[in-house]
Parts: structure tokens; sequence; C-alpha cells
């Protein structure tokens, strides 16, 4: 079987399955060799999974990355940035008041503290104690203390409660737009004669980043 056929079988398979580990590849190409398995994937252009210690294997075409550039097939994760580590700084760098390792591992469907621990020691990013929680932002000095001014604003903030959270959720999955809007979700409320502010709508938007989320 000659490469080409090869590398139509595989794609053919990826294009069925989405994903594949190396025991399917190997097993596709008839043979035993991880290196020659890679040397197929290097010709498709492959992507390696984030989570699963980059056990998975999937191709460009195959994955539709979302706002924060996750795809995931069932607990399987791929993100657009490459490994866990690289995508880990990105998230942190540019985020815009940093992010806590519970929002970290919210975000990314795995626990990420061993990692965070990796990106400290060569200084790809920073911490600090805030609010009795770890802080994780940028080593740049310049972007750091924007993201803590901005966590310190958003930690004075009152706690709202938790029906006005719920309120608010729920309009935003009732609004006609996949991303919902701050504006489209207060007039829903309105119509309904809630006495909900402008202000507690964005802040619940912003504590839950509902403008960079794709509601289903």
């Amino acid at each position: 079987m000659g490469k080409k056929d090869v590398l139509d079988r595989l794609k053919a398979l990826f294009l069925k399955n989405e994903v594949l580990d190396m025991k399917q590849l190997l097993k596709t190409i008839s043979a035993t060799s991880r290196m020659t398995a890679f040397r197929y994937l290097q010709e498709l252009h492959y992507l390696t999974s984030y989570t699963h210690m980059g056990k998975y294997y999937t191709l460009p075409e195959v994955v539709q990355f979302d706002e924060n550039g996750f795809w995931y097939h069932g607990d399987i994760g791929f993100s657009s940035h490459g490994t866990l580590i690289d995508t880990l700084q990105w998230v942190i760098s540019t985020s815009e008041s940093g992010k806590t390792s519970s929002e970290l591992d919210k975000l990314f469907r795995v626990r990420v503290q061993n990692s965070l621990q990796k990106l400290l020691k060569p200084n790809r990013i920073r911490s600090i104690k805030s609010q009795k929680q770890v802080l994780y932002t940028s080593f740049d000095h310049a972007t750091h203390q924007k993201q803590l001014e901005k966590r310190q604003a958003i930690d004075k903030k009152k706690a709202l409660p938790s029906w006005i959270v719920a309120d608010v959720l729920i309009e935003a999955l009732r609004s006609l737009s996949a991303t919902p809007k701050i504006d489209d979700v207060m007039n829903r409320l309105k119509k309904r004669g809630s006495s909900i502010t402008y202000e507690q709508v964005k802040q619940v938007f912003e504590e839950q980043d509902l403008e960079k989320k794709t509601l289903d």
C-alpha cells in the first residue's frame, strides 16, 4: 500500500471517528513503529489532545474551536494554542483579571495545579494571593498590574443574591442570540417587571464571562 493510500485511509478514519489513539493509528497503517505513525500524522498536520497526557490525536478539519480556543470529543480536549502548558499561559496572560486555579479547572475541565507550577518556575506567569485565593497573572509587569486592578475591583463588588444570578442566567439562555447581550437580557427582565438593575446584570455577565460564551 502506497503512501497516498495510507494517508487517505487515515484521513477517512479521522473524519469518521474524529479522534484516534496510537493503537488505532498503528492498526490502520499496519505498522508497529510509533515513529512511522508520527510521520504520517505530520503529513496530515495533526493536533494532540491537551488532556489525557496527549494520548489522542485529531485533524484540523475535524475540530471546531470555540471562542476560547477549545474543542471537545467527549472528555477529550484539544486547544488551538497547543499543549496544556502553552494554553494555560495564553489564557492567563490574555485574561482581563487573571485566573484562579478553580476558574482554570472549570475552563479546562481538568485539574491544572501541577501545570501551573511548571509555568511559575521559568517565570512564564506570576501568582499572588487575592481574597484567600491564589491569582495567576501575566508575567509582564504592566499586564500583571492591569489584571490585578481589575480583579481587586471585582472582589470589592458585593456578591449578588442567588435569585438575581439565576434570573439573569435564565433570561440569557432564553435570549434569541446564541451569544447573550446585556441589553437583550435587561429588556427581557423589564418586560417581566423585574427589579434587577442594569449594573446587576452587568456584574453577572462579568462574573460568568457570558459575552464570551455561546449558550446552547
